[in-house]
Formats: structure tokens, sequence, C-alpha cells
């Protein structure tokens, strides 16, 4: 009797053991912090990331919405004006704007400037759609690396981009 139930039970740790084993071995590669820099921008920027984001821009405005309950670090620096839209949404405007946003829990930021530099790590989706247009003359919008990539010109047409880099297998 003893040894039935001690069989038993080996066997069902055994068989417990195996389907752990064999669901971790389904489970896909963990998603890794992605990248984003933009160099000399005008465009419109929209990202809706976990993770940080530190830079600045020339003229324009900077709209940042906040998770509820967030305890986001939030700087900006030298805003003309700042407009609070409502309990999460605040809009800055003005020139020379530094900021630095970081938290664990995701915000929404949209940018529409001209001389845009920053970088962005962490996961999220967005778009960017740069100012280029060459019948008005207007030919470099500036350029952006998304997750690593060579840098290349900004689009001239809005284009959706992942920020998130899957592990290369080393």
């Amino acid at each position: 009797m003893r040894f039935a139930r001690l069989a038993l039970f080996s066997a069902a740790v055994v068989l417990a053991l195996a389907a752990s084993a064999a669901a971790v071995a389904m489970r896909p590669p963990p998603v890794e912090d992605g990248t984003l820099s933009v160099r000399d921008g005008r465009a419109t920027i929209h990202l809706r990331m976990k993770g940080g984001l530190i830079g600045r821009f020339a003229q324009g405005s900077l709209t940042l919405t906040r998770a509820p309950e967030d305890a986001s670090t939030i700087v900006v620096r030298g805003a003309e004006r700042t407009r609070f839209v409502n309990a999460r949404k605040t809009v800055y405007t003005g020139r020379n704007i530094r900021f630095r946003i970081s938290g664990d829990r995701k915000f929404t930021v949209r940018i529409h400037a001209s001389k845009i530099n920053f970088s962005a790590v962490g996961l999220g989706d967005g778009w960017l759609d740069g100012w280029g247009n060459p019948d008005r003359g207007v030919y470099f919008d500036g350029s952006f690396s998304l997750n690593g990539a060579a840098y290349r010109s900004l689009p001239d047409d809005r284009e959706l981009i992942q920020l998130e880099a899957v592990p290369t297998d080393s």
C-alpha cells in the first residue's frame, strides 16, 4: 500500500515536471526593450510606451498623457506655456524645451516640433510623420534609428513603429 502511494506520487511529480518543461519550451522568447533615436527632426512623433525618454526640441509642443495613478518621473524645462487638459494630460509649448520622462506604466507622448533630438528606451508602439515635402522644397526632415537599425530619413508619410527588440540566439 505504501509502495503504491509512493509510486503514484512519483508518477504525478514526473508528469507535472514534464508538463511544465513542455510549457516552457513552447513559450516565445522574452521581448526586450527597444530603442528609438531621432536626430534633427522636423516631425510629429507619437509614442505609447513604457520606459524612458530624454531629449529636446527647438520649437513646438509636447503632449503627455500619463496612466492613472502613475508615479512617473516627468521633467520638462523651458516650456513657455503649460496647459493641464485634465488630471492625466498636459501640453507643453514653447522654444528650447528639454524633457525627461520615465515610467513603469504606459504613457503617451506626442511631439509636434522642429529640431527634435531624443532617445527612447522601452516597450511600446507609435508612429513617425516627418514634415518633408519635395514640392515645397523641404528635402531633409531629420533621421531616426529604430531598435538598433541604421539611421534613415524620417518618413514623409505616417509610418507605424514597434519599440521592441527580440533577443537573438547567441
